[in-house]
């Protein structure tokens, strides 16, 4: 174990998620806060919140804004009782609700670069983080590991060492060129538990093997307690599923909580094959760590 790296108590609570279920069993992992009459709301992106010792940081904010703020106010929380804001990467479905906070922003100096995804059709998406000037004014951009609290870190920039889990599939644009992008800005948090590591990934586009490996090489901690957030096995990314999953079992991983961009049929072969350690979670669902 490096400096900095002592175990701590800790919660993970997924604000925004694709997918919403309620009436159903929490677990001895998960606690599901979502109920009639107190209902969070699902959209396309991502938001987690962690909390520990009584600092609050936000990774990733959603799409709209709407969400995150709906379900913060459903436990008690405002925009203002965030510390800060971590960006997972500069994609607009994890950024969207940026301007609702006005802490701290941690991220990657390639989070607002114009970004999109195209097509094999030839479709253009434009997925450029909808931030204002003076949210860049007061980001502390960074490449490398950031501790954002005791026992908590980003990963900073992941090192790609399975090439296998890059897709081309996005495009950016520096100054006036448009160029292939391996979204270098991707990164995940990291919490230093009792049990092991627990990483919190938006959406893995550096792949999740290989974030958990950069967690494992980055904190000097071997036991992966669990995983938690978007694996991008949706789409083109169904024929990374088999070998994630067998990377997974190598790396023994104790739980895996795939959610947002995982995608369907990534969700049912990992629950499926690692069943013991797969937990069912949406929007709404606190893991207490």
């Amino acid at each position: 174990m490096k400096k900095g790296w002592q175990p701590v108590s800790a919660s993970v609570t997924i604000l925004v998620d694709n997918t919403i279920m309620e009436l159903v069993s929490g677990s001895s992992f998960i606690a599901r806060l979502s109920k009639p009459g107190n209902s969070f709301l699902a959209e396309h992106g991502f938001s987690a919140l962690i909390e520990c010792g009584g600092k609050k940081i936000l990774l990733d904010t959603g799409a709209t804004g709407v969400a995150v703020l709906h379900n913060l106010k459903l436990i008690g929380l405002q925009p203002e009782d965030i510390d800060m804001v971590v960006l997972s990467h500069g994609h607009n479905d994890h950024t969207g609700g940026l301007n609702l906070f006005h802490g701290k922003i941690i991220a990657h100096p390639d989070a607002f670069v114009k970004r999109y995804l195209v097509t094999p059709a030839g479709a253009s998406f434009d997925l450029t983080c909808p931030v204002q000037k003076n949210l860049k004014d007061r980001a502390q951009l960074e490449k490398g590991p950031v501790m954002l609290a005791p026992g908590i870190w980003t990963t900073g920039e992941i090192e790609r060492t399975h090439k296998w889990e890059e897709l081309d599939l996005f495009r950016i644009r520096r100054e006036n060129d448009m160029e292939s992008d391996s979204i270098r800005d991707d990164q995940a948090v990291v919490i230093s538990s009792g049990s092991g590591l627990a990483i919190i990934a938006g959406c893995s586009h550096a792949g999740i093997i290989n974030t958990i490996e950069q967690a494992v090489r980055i904190s000097g901690i071997n036991e992966v307690y669990c995983v938690i957030g978007g694996f991008h096995l949706i789409g083109p990314g169904e024929n990374k599923i088999e070998r994630t999953i067998a990377e997974l079992k190598r790396l023994k991983v104790k739980k895996i909580v795939p959610i947002h961009c995982t995608g369907f049929e990534g969700i049912k072969r990992l629950s499926i094959e690692m069943p013991r350690e797969f937990e069912y979670a949406t929007a709404g669902c606190k893991i207490s760590l």
